[in-house]
């Protein structure tokens, strides 16, 4: 009589080393992607956090009449503030056509006010205390 042939069975072995691999995807997928997403969103929070606190520094004279006599060293277009800080969080219009946009951070939101374009105020926010400091263009008295 002849030995039953296995061929046609799938063995043991391949359907433990079948489940050991979704086991490792369902861990993979379930817990470290998450993780690794979170750490990435922190990483590009961080980092735009510092190029509010960068640009804002960048533009502002400091004067010697304390944080309410701030005035802009420049007045960039919209396009090159949007190409320093990203793309803005909200953006709103004046009854005057005046663009507003906000770029919130962790600590900070940064809101950038433009008439014609061009930049004519700053308010960098402290989100946790609400405590504002400004600045605007020297020639705005006539906005």
């Amino acid at each position: 009589m002849a030995a039953p042939s296995d061929s046609g069975g799938i063995s043991k072995r391949v359907i433990v080393i079948q489940l050991a691999i979704i086991a490792v995807l369902v861990v993979f997928f379930k817990l470290y992607l998450p993780r690794m997403e979170k750490a990435n969103e922190a990483a590009r929070l961080n980092e735009r956090e510092s190029r509010i606190e960068k640009f804002f520094k960048s533009m502002v004279e400091n004067s010697s009449g304390g944080p309410q006599a701030q005035t802009l060293r420049g007045s960039p277009s919209m396009q090159k503030v949007e190409e320093i800080l990203g793309a803005p969080d909200t953006s709103s219009t004046d009854f005057r056509g005046g663009l507003h946009l906000t770029w919130i951070g962790t600590r900070h939101s940064l809101e950038c006010s433009f008439d014609k374009g061009q930049l004519y105020f700053l308010a960098l926010t402290n989100r946790r205390t609400a405590q504002s400091v400004t600045a605007s263009a020297s020639s705005s008295a006539g906005l």
